[in-house]
């Protein structure tokens, strides 16, 4: 009786890990999903991180042009028109933007017209 007792607790407590198994690669293919159509904040942080390189949110007459506060249009046309720039064709007017877009996705771009665009410039 014993062992036939333990050997449904052992049946029960594999039927439970299935179950468990499910749920998690379920809860882990929705997070997939989401994760594909929206980036973390602070992903969108680190990529902005490589623009402010640059473009300082107090810009210099004269110098590169900040990006805080231009609207989220007005920012994704200009991006996704340095991206489609051939950086082997790029001219000097283009400076080195089609090449740095060549590692960005349209999601990751769209993530950064946003983000610069809820920015105020500092004056």
């Amino acid at each position: 009786m014993a062992d036939g007792l333990l050997q449904l607790r052992g049946i029960l407590a594999m039927l439970c890990a299935a179950l468990v198994l499910v749920f998690v690669y379920q809860s882990a293919s929705e997070a997939a999903n989401a994760a594909s159509t929206e980036l973390r904040a602070q992903d969108v942080f680190v990529l902005a991180a490589t623009c402010v390189t640059c473009h300082a949110p107090k810009p210099e007459a004269g110098g590169i042009p900040s990006l805080q506060g231009r609207s989220a249009d007005d920012l994704l046309t200009r991006l996704r028109a340095f991206k489609a720039i051939d950086p082997a064709r790029a001219d000097a007017g283009s400076t080195i933007m089609p090449l740095l877009l060549q590692g960005f996705d349209d999601l990751q771009i769209q993530a950064l017209a946003q983000w610069f665009s809820s920015r105020r410039e500092v004056r």
